[in-house]
């Protein structure tokens, strides 16, 4: 039995999902009028509530008598999630390759889509297959708590991968090439040549975004 979310669980996921990867909105405020009305079929107290657990976790700053501050991507978050994945990554692929779990078919799917939406104005679906990619490893350990720390961070790993390709609009085929990379030094289960393939990708994802 499919349980129907709550107003605020729909709010929280709107703003996740549509307004925080959308970086014509970063640096501007959120009202809690102008959220509920975009959402619709709601009032305020609940875009209020989800304004309040969105900025617990950091990706919303609260002004009074302003509204709800949508930040920029900046270099401390892009330092930190980086080196998060680092961590998780790089721990994920020794594991899967030690116990003999590693995802191919579900990298290599995630990948597919990848390479169908690289065109042009597909940024957003490229950037969230991305993290399915990546996400398929980390699940793959079969460690919930591993997999929920680094689900947790979806929208901040959309965000800076959206910023990382209008910063280099190029950058699409680059990303599947070191994807594949990845891929195969998994199928090689030596965990030094994976890790050294997934460091790789992150370092040229973090040189991308040196600007900022």
């Amino acid at each position: 039995m499919q349980t129907v979310p709550s107003n605020r669980d729909r709010v929280y996921a709107f703003i996740r999902d549509e307004i925080l990867p959308d970086t014509t909105q970063h640096g501007s405020f959120l009202t809690e009028e102008q959220v509920a009305e975009r959402v619709g079929g709601t009032s305020r107290t609940p875009v209020r509530e989800a304004f309040l657990l969105l900025a617990s976790e950091g990706l919303l700053q609260l002004v009074p008598r302003h509204g709800a501050y949508v930040p920029p991507v900046t270099r401390q978050e892009i330092n930190e999630a980086l080196e998060f994945r680092s961590f998780i990554e790089t721990k994920a692929a020794e594991i899967v390759i030690e116990r003999g779990t590693i995802p191919v078919e579900a990298m290599e799917r995630a990948l597919k889509h990848q390479v169908d939406s690289s065109d042009a104005g597909h940024e957003r679906e490229f950037v969230e297959w991305d993290n399915e990619f990546h996400l398929a490893l980390v699940r793959a350990v079969g460690n919930s708590l591993m997999t929920k720390s680094y689900a947790d961070l979806r929208a901040r790993h959309i965000r800076i991968g959206i910023r990382a390709l209008m910063n280099t609009p190029e950058r699409q085929k680059a990303v599947i090439a070191e994807h594949q990379a990845i891929v195969k030094g998994l199928k090689s289960e030596d965990p030094e040549v994976a890790k050294a393939a997934l460091l790789g990708h992150i370092r040229t994802t973090a040189s991308g975004l040196a600007e900022i």
